[in-house]
């Protein structure tokens, strides 16, 4: 199940104003962990995947903007030209470039990916088919939404411009989820993209707990021998 939380500026601008009903709930708890045991699915049984994520609306430059992040990696996606009213057409959009972002990244890991594209969309729809939209916030995470729309804002203002369509917007989902970034529910300083992908894999891209952890170790190999050039390299110029 999908949980979106929203935001109130993003749920007066996500509701159809001529449906007559509100879409965007009361939650069932202010705390997100209680949905697991709280929800029901429409088969009336409780949901066996729960996924949160925070979805706020910001004007920038005369337009509607919705930024969406991920509540565990902060993992964080922009909509410059989303149409005020369309719930499911938010949630088609976000789907599709999260899935075509994260089958990108499991190719750029150098080897032969374990799911297919269409295995990855399959596996994903099986989980969370399922959707709610909330009226709710969760201060950490709405905290780091805050600082990517002062991102954005910045940027636009020095570009005089908004990224425009999936390419550019995706352009900038990657900036953000590369920026470093802490929470309390973390150890250790992390990268959003980095979390997200470990995350995918297990659960849409068939991959287990044991092969994700061999990936990350042979990322981080990757990276010390890219630093140990990098300071070799410094070397050999500075004895020049």
């Amino acid at each position: 199940m999908l949980i979106f939380n929203c935001s109130r500026a993003f749920a007066d601008f996500i509701e159809d104003k001529k449906a007559g009903t509100r879409l965007v709930e009361t939650p069932p708890s202010k705390d997100p962990a209680a949905d697991a045991l709280l929800l029901r699915t429409h088969d009336g049984e409780p949901p066996a995947h729960v996924w949160q994520w925070q979805v706020h609306m910001v004007t920038v430059r005369r337009r509607p903007c919705v930024l969406v992040m991920e509540h565990d990696s902060r993992y964080s996606m922009l909509f410059t030209r989303l149409k005020a009213g369309d719930m499911a057409g938010f949630v088609s959009q976000m789907l599709e470039r999260l899935l075509n972002q994260q089958y990108t990244e499991t190719l750029a890991l150098g080897e032969p990916p374990l799911a297919s594209i269409d295995e990855m969309a399959h596996s994903l729809m099986q989980q969370h088919s399922d959707f709610r939209f909330f009226l709710r916030s969760e201060r950490s995470v709405q905290a780091h939404l805050n600082e990517v729309a002062r991102d954005l804002a910045d940027q636009a203002a020095a570009s005089s411009s908004l990224p425009e369509g999936h390419e550019q917007c995706a352009m900038f989902d990657d900036h953000c989820n590369n920026y470093i970034r802490s929470s309390k529910t973390r150890p250790d300083w992390f990268y959003p993209q980095q979390v997200m992908l470990w995350r995918w894999l297990h659960d849409f891209g068939g991959y287990t707990e044991a092969g994700i952890l061999r990936l990350q170790q042979q990322q981080q190999a990757q990276q010390r021998a890219f630093q140990s050039a990098q300071f070799a390299e410094i070397l050999a110029k500075a004895g020049q």
